[in-house]
């Protein structure tokens, strides 16, 4: 078995944006779409957020929105229905939708965490993961980690992803007993005390 990666990279929740350290102090961004097409993407899921509060009542944009740069999130609604009316109206804005723990996550682009992660294994550990599958260890919590789960041999689901599991296609082979970041913690234990990584 080849030695699992530990990623030493930062992404965002739809791996849109991916971090590295570069130097000392620096961060390098990466980004799904290029940098003359940025600024134009952000404008339009600007005024797409600002169509749907106007058009579903029960619609609130996430707190931190206003930092966000590739996505547009909507707190979850209170009931189930409003769910559903709210991813409706995003996928009819032309949006490609997912939900999570915390948010109704709308992006523009056909790209999912999977697409993303080929690229940034490609180019921060020279890692094709399309022929190295079982190097990697993947951790997550909700549906928008479906691709993940389904690619990679090795995968968690930390406890909240019970909620989604109906809707995962193929399951994470293991999950926490922990839920959010506990969930996490419960893994990287598992690993050093595994003497699998050191």
């Amino acid at each position: 078995m080849h030695a699992l990666v530990l990623l030493r990279l930062i992404r965002d929740e739809l791996s849109q944006i991916v971090g590295q350290r570069d130097g000392e102090r620096g961060v390098k961004r990466k980004f799904w779409h290029s940098d003359a097409t940025r600024q134009a993407i952000s404008d339009e899921l600007a005024a797409i957020g600002r169509h749907i509060v106007q058009l579903v009542p029960s619609a609130m944009l996430a707190d931190d929105q206003v930092f966000r740069l590739t996505s547009l999130a909507f707190a979850q609604p209170d009931s189930e229905a409003d769910g559903r009316v709210l991813v409706a109206a995003m996928r009819k804005a032309g949006l490609d939708v997912t939900v999570n723990n915390l948010w109704i996550l709308g992006w523009i682009g056909a790209y999912d965490k999977l697409a993303m992660a080929r690229r940034a294994m490609a180019d921060a550990y020279n890692l094709e993961i399309d022929a190295n599958p079982d190097a990697v260890l993947y951790c997550g919590d909700s549906t928008n980690d479906a691709p993940m789960f389904g690619f990679f041999r090795h995968t968690v689901g930390v406890s909240s992803v019970r909620r989604y599991l109906s809707e995962i296609p193929i399951l994470p082979n293991w999950i926490t007993e922990g839920p959010g970041g506990d969930g996490f913690v419960e893994v990287a234990d598992a690993l050093i005390a595994s003497k699998i990584v050191s």
